[in-house]
């Protein structure tokens, strides 16, 4: 969809950090929902789907990413949406889903019991069997076919980078954008330490979703030291401290960067932490992946 995105160096602390501009690369499927969404289009296509159907909640990337994938691909879409008060107030309604509408996917919004159970609740079968030829995409574009699309995307980087990154690090929802970053890192051959900074509280489980996606991409991946830092959740999805709205600010106006207050605003303040802390050093070379999402509003 688009053009190798920059890897820009900037000064941090006294530490030089590269950073991935992805939230350069389009400005609808932006960030990590090209490279998740890659694969996911292409089994669907291979499947004979007529629609492709997710989840997400009223500020999703990946919905409005899905949307316009869909359209793009002369598809039809359907979004199921957490949370039932929405159903009939439109007004209220969030950019996002108004852009998913405007894409022409079709939103359901469900309780939020049926939004955990998701293709197993009774609701969600009700809409399947209404449909001729869904291909489910799981919330967040997160499976093994993203880990595909992440992975390649990550092998590109190494072209741009004139050594391997000590470290690299990005914000983790549900998941499947670290796991192939992880798998990129081994096919890269980068003896580096993944770091992936939690956006919610309780992402315990997601590791061994993680753990299950890396064994299905390779059985045979020597697994890079990785872990997801879950100090800096800001306090839960979509919630920030007033020293993280501080640093997006500032960081804004040095660097101007602009960072998108769901994901990579705690990821680079984890960043700058680590910094502090002297966990990441000033000889270390990290890698920073800005994944987009600017379209759910920045700091």
């Amino acid at each position: 969809m688009a053009e190798t995105t920059p890897v820009e160096t900037i000064q941090w602390r006294g530490v030089k950090v590269w950073v991935k501009r992805e939230d350069l690369n389009h400005p609808i499927v932006q960030g990590n929902k090209q490279h998740k969404l890659k694969h996911n289009l292409i089994a669907a296509k291979q499947q004979g789907a007529d629609t492709l159907v997710t989840f997400g909640g009223a500020y999703s990337n990946h919905l409005v990413a899905t949307a316009y994938v869909a359209q793009q691909a002369g598809l039809k879409s359907l979004g199921v949406v957490r949370g039932d008060e929405l159903k009939y107030c439109q007004e209220r309604w969030s950019p996002t889903l108004k852009h998913c509408h405007q894409f022409g996917m079709q939103l359901e919004f469900v309780n939020r019991a049926d939004y955990r159970k998701k293709q197993q609740s009774g609701t969600v079968q009700q809409l399947l069997h209404g449909l001729d030829s869904p291909f489910i995409i799981p919330e967040g574009g997160s499976n093994v076919a993203a880990v595909h699309g992440v992975a390649e995307w990550m092998m590109t980087i190494k072209a741009q980078l004139n050594q391997a990154p000590s470290h690299v690090i990005c914000p983790v929802g549900t998941g499947g954008t670290l796991a192939g970053v992880v798998a990129g890192c081994f096919r890269n051959q980068w003896a580096c330490q993944v770091i992936g900074v939690a956006v919610l509280k309780g992402l315990q489980s997601v590791k061994q979703d993680i753990n299950q996606w890396l064994s299905a991409y390779n059985q045979d991946l020597k697994i890079p030291d990785w872990q997801i830092n879950q100090v800096f959740h800001g306090g839960g999805y979509a919630k920030l401290t007033p020293d993280m709205v501080a640093f997006g600010q500032q960081f804004k106006a040095s660097h101007h960067m602009p960072l998108d207050k769901i994901y990579n605003v705690k990821s680079f303040y984890a960043l700058d932490m680590l910094i502090q802390q002297g966990v990441v050093k000033p000889h270390d070379r990290p890698l920073i992946i800005h994944t987009g999402g600017l379209q759910g509003g920045i700091v």
